[in-house]
């Protein structure tokens, strides 16, 4: 009895439940107003879906609420002869306070000033979307977050110029007043079709501090570098690089440079980049040399030496601290050994004679004997 309470329970507690599970649903927008009153109505979890490019008459702001947007490879862009700015707030799309706004396969374009804002405590992610021809730039990280999982930027900003992502602080934020600083996390890959400026640290605001972050699995990073702030990818080679701002204080992982690792074997060379300060062992060197590539199929790894006359075995309890070359011997493997293809001649032939006549006087005694038999 006791176990047939016990399941009714639990099934009574299931029963309870299932609307918790089921609740979001997806909401498709075919238009401007459609848009704002798919956003107006979501709840949390549910999806905005677009069915077609959707141009702007006015900025679209989302405070206090989590909304995923689904572009469906579609973009948002500015309707350039009806646009009303928001007072000083131009850009296409904002998630503001406590406000996130998560963008999947969606092209922003054309706006007055940036696709995106993440303004003073915003969170906004961008995941596989695209920003290009954006007046001022492509997104603005303003007092708020941004985290990239897959962003690609075209140009954006004057003609003469490119803004992609831009950190600042706006004017009529301060630290007095409580607000927060901006925030830039690397979840994923940054690309741009332009090298200058791919983050920009803005110097005519009321940025003081600026903080980068990188998730355990992305493939690019972003670093600070002194007074800038560099984007690598998962090498370790440095793709961006920001302007230089000494005023405002950065927090966040340091970029350490690569350095080279050249290996002499014999007349060939195989090189290797590894972080500055990196400790290698002998059985991870070898990993990153392909002797088939090399022409050097035939041979094997017999150690590494600091000289050329493989006098001195080379340290690797000693971090990699500058551009450094190793000497590996090697050696030939045993299915290598050349095979002996002299033509058989003198004794050769006169022992082969013998044997074969040896051979045949055996067979002609053993037939005579049987016959005297």
């Amino acid at each position: 009895m006791k176990k047939i309470s016990l399941l009714l329970t639990i099934l009574l507690l299931c029963v309870m439940f299932i609307p918790c599970f089921s609740s979001a649903k997806t909401i498709t927008a075919e238009s401007e107003d459609a848009l704002k009153k798919a956003i107006e109505d979501a709840k949390e979890g549910d999806i905005i879906e677009l069915t077609t490019n959707i141009e702007l008459t006015k900025p679209i702001e989302l405070n206090d609420k989590t909304i995923v947007i689904d572009g469906n490879g579609f973009s948002v862009s500015r309707n350039a002869s009806n646009w009303t700015p928001n007072g000083s707030n131009s850009s296409l799309l904002t998630a503001g306070k406590s406000a996130k706004l998560t963008l999947i396969n969606v092209t922003l374009k054309d706006s007055e000033k940036y696709g995106v804002q993440a303004y003073n405590g915003g969170y906004v992610v961008l995941d596989g979307v695209t920003i290009s021809n954006c007046g001022y730039g492509g997104v603005l990280v303003n007092a708020g977050t941004v985290e990239v999982k897959s962003l690609s930027l075209g140009h954006n900003g004057k003609a003469d110029s490119n803004n992609g992502i831009e950190i600042a602080k706006g004017k009529e934020l301060s630290d007095s007043d409580g607000s927060k600083q901006p925030k830039l996390i690397m979840n994923g890959v940054l690309n741009s079709t332009e090298t200058k400026n791919v983050v920009y640290l803005a110097s005519n605001d009321n940025l003081t501090e600026f903080e980068v972050e990188n998730t355990a699995n992305s493939q690019d990073k972003v670093f600070i570098n002194g007074n800038k702030v560099v984007v690598a990818d998962k090498n370790n080679n440095i793709k961006f690089e920001s302007n230089e701002n000494k005023k405002i204080q950065m927090e966040g992982d340091t970029f350490v440079p690569n350095v080279t690792i050249t290996v002499n074997l014999k007349d060939k060379k195989a090189t290797i980049q590894v972080v500055k300060g990196t400790t290698l062992t002998a059985k991870d060197l070898s990993s990153k040399i392909d002797l088939k590539a090399l022409g050097l199929s035939k041979y094997t790894l017999d150690g590494f030496f600091t000289d050329a006359k493989y006098t001195k075995a080379f340290d690797f309890k000693k971090s990699i601290d500058a551009d450094t070359t190793i000497y590996a011997k090697l050696k030939l493997t045993n299915s290598s050994k050349e095979k002996d293809n002299t033509p058989k001649t003198g004794v050769e032939n006169n022992i082969v004679f013998v044997l074969f006549a040896l051979t045949a006087s055996t067979i002609g005694l053993i037939t005579l004997n049987r016959k005297a038999l």
